[in-house]
């Protein structure tokens, strides 16, 4: 319990029905689901057939990280963007 570390993300991925009238369907294809990530906060038109899978975020640990003599905060590193955020930015710089 002692051993800090950060707590598992969380995430919300639509499992969208590839349909012809949405323009996303191809015969050629195998899966006929997309797996779309909609982040924390998002709303979104589902369709017959199509499911949501919400995997909530696991809690950290408490002190410093294990196999340190670190002090409470001297573990704290500069913020970047992870889980969601970096994935839908790198999905809106592909296209």
């Amino acid at each position: 319990m002692e051993g800090g570390g950060p707590g598992a993300l969380g995430r919300n991925t639509w499992l969208k029905k590839c349909r012809v009238e949405d323009g996303d369907y191809d015969e050629k294809s195998e899966s006929r689901t997309r797996d779309i990530n909609i982040g924390g906060k998002a709303t979104v038109w589902m369709g017959k057939g199509d499911q949501l899978v919400i995997e909530t975020p696991g809690g950290g640990a408490w002190g410093a990280p294990e196999g340190t003599n670190k002090g409470l905060n001297d573990h704290i590193v500069a913020w970047e963007p992870r889980g969601s955020i970096a994935e839908r930015a790198a999905a809106q710089a592909s296209f």
